[in-house]
């Protein structure tokens, strides 16, 4: 079993949102640890409103390419296949819980097994030697860790980091290799898959090095307010700033400038999205280039989950 992912069985009961949300609270990753925002920063009231990039995620998580099995996993990709497909992938999987600063891979290690989050979120982090951080992608219900393997890779270059608690479909690599080579309906899930993920890793390295800090920090931020669900999320300011790539400094007064606008609420690590549309202004066009790829991606799954 690998360090820090907690397995359960197939049958494992499904954990709501709200316990991920509490499971998350426990630990953050060693290498972006930090403190938090005083508290005289919080802001406290109510819940946001709905912006694109959340009905592009949600569209997708309600997806059922095949009738539910026991399983009944809950990414899309997986929901997507054909159900005889989905039917002899069943025993090669398995639930597992992932805690928010869980390492699931190590930069330049071998896969030993790709994940399928279902309401766990995985960020790929790229680190260079002066131990400087930046995300190069974050996956959520809509793809897979491990792309690399899909690409006929055996590591990965970059380290994967739970940024949000919650649970994910194991397979081994081994077993997974082998369904590739039968699995015509898996393979074309997993390039329109792939095609829609180096979409977005490239419009990142694009943002990162041409919009400020707070079109950025708004973008992120709405980001994973779409794949909480609810609006609200654990994080630390370290760990803004590690995924950006930026001095914490930057993000806090990026953040605060936000809160002054009413559009977020920072307490104890704990963030709320109040204003979605008003954060959307805020935001780079990368937010809404990202939620274009997730609604063609959609497009995209349909005749396959059909076939």
């Amino acid at each position: 079993m690998h360090q820090g992912v907690a397995a359960s069985n197939v049958g494992g009961i499904h954990r709501s949102p709200q316990t991920a949300r509490k499971a998350s609270q426990r630990r953050e990753h060693p290498d972006v640890v930090g403190t938090r925002w005083h508290r005289n920063h919080c802001i406290d009231s109510g819940w946001p409103d709905r912006h694109t990039g959340r009905k592009a995620i949600a569209k997708l998580s309600k997806r059922r390419g095949a009738p539910r099995i026991d399983l009944g996993a809950e990414n899309v990709i997986l929901s997507s296949l054909p159900l005889e497909d989905y039917k002899r992938l069943l025993p090669k999987l398995e639930r597992v819980k992932l805690t928010r600063g869980d390492l699931v891979y190590r930069a330049h290690r071998k896969i030993e097994a790709v994940y399928f989050p279902e309401d766990a979120v995985v960020t790929m982090v790229d680190a260079l030697n002066d131990q400087r951080t930046v995300e190069v992608g974050t996956i959520g219900r809509e793809g897979m860790v491990g792309i690399n393997i899909f690409l006929a890779g055996a590591a990965s270059p970059d380290q994967a980091i739970v940024q949000l608690s919650g649970t994910a479909i194991r397979m081994s690599a081994q077993d997974f290799r082998r369904e590739l080579t039968v699995g015509a309906a898996l393979q074309r899930l997993l390039l329109a898959y792939a095609r829609a993920l180096l979409a977005v890793i490239s419009q990142s390295v694009a943002c990162s090095q041409h919009h400020t800090i707070q079109q950025r920090l708004a973008r992120w931020l709405l980001t994973f307010r779409d794949y909480s669900g609810g609006g609200e999320f654990m994080m630390l300011q370290s760990s803004m700033a590690a995924m950006l790539g930026a001095r914490r400094e930057g993000i806090t007064e990026a953040a605060h400038k936000l809160q002054t606008a009413s559009l977020i609420s920072y307490c104890r690590g704990r963030i709320r999205v109040l204003d979605g549309p008003g954060l959307g202004r805020k935001s780079c066009e990368c937010y809404r280039f990202i939620a274009r790829q997730y609604a063609a991606l959609n497009l995209a799954l349909k005749p396959i989950a059909r076939a």
